[in-house]
């Protein structure tokens, strides 16, 4: 149960961290079409950083699989 809430709250600091950084750099007056391309580079960052956790967590229960 320890483990399940440190996952938890892992994740939900992955989200605001990725959420901050978002809403800091397209709201930097920059043009409308060059924001969506901005947007979309920041959302495929963002992905990359959950799918990290997740792997990490995933290969953390292999581990203890293992043993």
């Amino acid at each position: 149960m320890k483990e399940v809430i440190k996952n938890a709250l892992l994740g939900f600091v992955v989200f605001v961290v990725g959420f901050a950084i978002i809403l800091v750099l397209t709201r930097s007056g920059i043009e409308a079409e060059l924001t969506y391309y901005a947007a979309i580079a920041y959302a495929l960052l963002y992905l990359a950083s959950v799918i990290s956790v997740c792997a990490v967590v995933i290969l953390r229960k292999i581990t203890q699989l293992k043993k």
